[in-house]
C-alpha cells in the first residue's frame, strides 16, 4: 500500500512530509500531467509553496497497485539520492489523495520554454552549461534521466535551471536493499527528444547515450526557444530520424555559419545527435566544451 511504500522509503532516509502538508491549501485539480502522474500545487503548514507529484496507477489486472508502487518507490528513491544545484531537490514524500507523492519546492518561473518566453534576453550559453552540469552529475552517480527535454527543466527563482521529472529515470546499479524490482513497463517516449535507438523493439530502458541525444535537443531548444523539429508532426519525425537518419536543420539566424562560436556549438550538437550511440560524447565532455 501507499503507506507501506512511504514507511519503507522513510526508513531509507527519505523525508515523510505527509503531516506537513496543509491540505486546505492544495489545489483540487492537477495543473499538469506527466508520463506517470499528476502534479498539484500545494503548501506546507509553514506556507512554503510546493509541487506535489502523484504517481498514477495503470492497469495490469490483479497487480496495478503493486506495479505502480514499485514505480513510485523507484522514482522517489532515485530522486532522493540527488544533491546538485542543477537538479531539483526533493523536499520529501507524502501520501496525498491515496497516492504516493513526491514533494518539491514550487518554482514560479515554470519550465525552460515558459521562462524563455518571459525572459528572452537570458544568456542561453549559461543555461545550456548548467543543464549539461546537471546531467553530468546524474551520470556520475549512475542515474540515467530518461526523458530530458525543456519541459522537464525547471527554472529556480534566481534563473538557475534544474533537471526535474524522474519518471523514466533508472539507477544503473539497482539497490537490492529496497526490495523493489524494475518493472517492465516501457516508459513514455518524447518523440522529438528521443534517440533513434529508443524506438527499437529490443531497447526498453533509457541509456546515458540516449540522454546525450536528448541533451543536444534540449540545448537546441534553449537557443531557439522552440521544440525540436517545430514544423514536423510526431509521425513525420519518426520517418525523418529513423529512416532518413536526419538531424534538425541548423537555425542560421541563431547559430550562424559565419561565427566561430556558432560552428563550435553546432559541432557539439551534431556529435550529440550521432546515429551511433557509441560515438556520442559524455555529458561531462559536452560541459567541458
Amino acid at each position: 500500500s501507499c503507506t507501506e511504500v512511504v514507511a519503507l522509503l522513510n526508513k531509507h532516509g527519505c523525508n515523510d512530509v505527509t503531516d506537513s502538508l496543509d491540505l486546505s491549501a492544495c489545489s483540487q485539480h492537477p495543473f499538469a500531467s506527466g508520463g506517470f502522474g499528476d502534479v498539484f500545487f500545494g503548501r506546507l503548514w509553514d506556507k512554503t509553496a510546493v509541487a506535489i507529484k502523484t504517481i498514477r496507477t495503470y492497469y495490469k489486472p490483479g497487480e496495478e497497485a503493486l506495479v505502480y508502487n514499485k514505480q513510485a518507490a523507484k522514482e522517489i528513491y532515485t530522486w532522493s539520492k540527488c544533491k546538485h544545484p542543477n537538479v531539483v531537490q526533493l523536499t520529501g514524500l507524502a501520501v496525498f489523495r491515496d497516492c504516493v507523492a513526491m514533494v518539491s519546492r514550487w518554482e514560479e518561473n515554470g519550465n525552460l520554454l515558459s521562462y524563455l518566453s518571459s525572459h528572452p534576453s537570458t544568456d542561453r550559453c549559461d543555461l545550456s552549461v548548467a543543464i549539461c552540469d546537471g546531467l553530468a552529475y546524474l551520470h556520475e552517480i549512475n542515474i540515467v534521466h530518461g526523458d530530458l527535454k525543456g519541459a522537464n527543466v525547471l527554472i529556480a527563482r534566481d534563473g538557475t535551471p534544474m533537471l526535474a521529472d524522474f519518471g523514466n529515470a533508472t539507477l544503473d546499479i539497482s539497490n537490492p536493499t529496497l526490495g523493489f524490482t524494475q518493472n517492465d513497463t516501457k516508459p513514455g517516449i518524447s518523440v522529438r527528444w528521443a534517440a533513434p535507438e529508443m524506438f527499437d523493439e529490443g531497447t526498453s530502458l533509457p541509456t546515458m547515450a540516449g540522454d546525450i541525444y536528448s541533451l543536444g535537443m534540449t540545448i537546441l531548444e534553449t537557443f531557439t526557444s522552440e521544440i525540436p523539429f517545430p514544423d514536423k508532426t510526431d509521425r513525420s519525425i519518426l520517418v525523418h530520424v529513423l529512416l532518413q537518419k536526419k538531424i534538425p536543420s541548423r537555425p542560421e539566424q541563431i547559430i550562424p555559419t559565419k561565427s566561430i562560436d556558432g560552428n563550435k556549438l553546432w559541432a557539439i550538437l551534431t556529435q550529440c545527435w550521432s546515429y551511433d550511440p557509441k560515438i556520442r560524447p559524455s555529458a561531462r565532455a559536452v560541459w567541458d566544451e
